[in-house]
């Protein structure tokens, strides 16, 4: 597990300095270019001076400083002290080397200013010694560089390397540690145990007493009506006679059937010949004409 992490980080943060280092050097193909010119001036004793050969080397480290100093620089080189890069002393000898740096169309300004550089080296130390001790020549012709010097393409690709390698450790460590850190703060019931120590058992909580459960009381249902009693044909045939009769004067036992009304029409008796039994439809229209009162 650490492992395939550690993999996942080292090819994310090489793949991030190396998009950083071809932004470098994509941005440095476009800077302007500049050539380096080289000039060496040479010390010599002069012929006043017999104690001055003795002294060659130390007067070439003593003249890389002199011409190194602001004074020499604004006094002599003036407007050119610009193109100035730096002198020193080359490899322990009487020899000073003397470097400019500018654009092409500064190349020709540099080479003619160390051109006079021996001239106005005699001049500047003549103040400084009370006389000339030594002599200054110019060795060779200016040497200016093959290919520019600025801007240095790889160093600007290792330094966009270096840069994006330090931005991507610095916003890991931002991510892993504040902002982990605080997604666990906010998080109170993440809380990783140790597989060498093992859990404190919790004891198990009482349960709650049941509530005591209240029942409400159940209506008591409503009676259901008496259903009527069935009333047959015989029964209708029966009331209606007994309802004659009694309309006639004779007095007969009343029945249980509610009388019929006093308009009914009074109709003859017929003989047992001339009767005849109704049929099941008149009585049940009469019995309904009987309840609606038309009867």
């Amino acid at each position: 597990m650490i492992e395939n992490n550690f993999k996942n980080f080292l090819s994310r943060v090489i793949l991030v300095a190396l998009i950083f280092a071809a932004i470098a050097f994509i941005y440095s193909l476009f800077l302007p270019k500049f050539w380096q010119v080289t000039g060496k001036v040479v010390v010599v004793p002069s012929g006043s001076s017999p104690t001055a050969g003795a002294n060659l080397f130390v007067e070439a480290a003593n003249t890389a400083e002199m011409i190194t100093s602001p004074s020499f620089q604004k006094n002599i080189l003036r407007e050119n002290a610009k193109f100035f890069s730096g002198a020193e002393q080359f490899k322990n000898s009487s020899t000073v080397e003397i470097n400019f740096i500018g654009k092409e169309s500064d190349l020709e300004t540099i080479e003619n200013e160390i051109v006079r550089l021996p001239e106005n080296i005699s001049s500047y130390a003549r103040d400084i010694y009370s006389g000339s001790p030594f002599k200054y020549l110019i060795l060779s012709d200016p040497e200016i560089s093959q290919k520019p010097v600025r801007p240095n393409v790889l160093e600007n690709a290792i330094w966009g390397f270096g840069i994006g390698f330090v931005l991507y450790l610095l916003y890991w460590l931002f991510a892993e540690s504040f902002v982990l850190g605080r997604r666990i703060k906010e998080e109170p019931d993440y809380f990783p145990v140790s597989p060498a120590i093992s859990p404190i058992p919790m004891e198990p909580e009482e349960p709650a007493p049941a509530e005591p459960i209240s029942y409400e009381p159940i209506p008591e249902p409503e009676p259901m009506p008496e259903p009527m009693p069935e009333i047959f044909p015989e029964e209708i045939e029966l009331a209606r006679i007994a309802s004659q009769k009694e309309a006639g004067g004779e007095k007969k036992p009343v029945s249980q059937i509610s009388p019929a009304p006093d308009n009914l029409p009074i109709t003859e008796t017929p003989t047992a010949s001339e009767y005849q039994e109704p049929s099941d439809d008149e009585v049940k229209d009469r019995l309904n004409r009987l309840m609606r009162g038309e009867l």
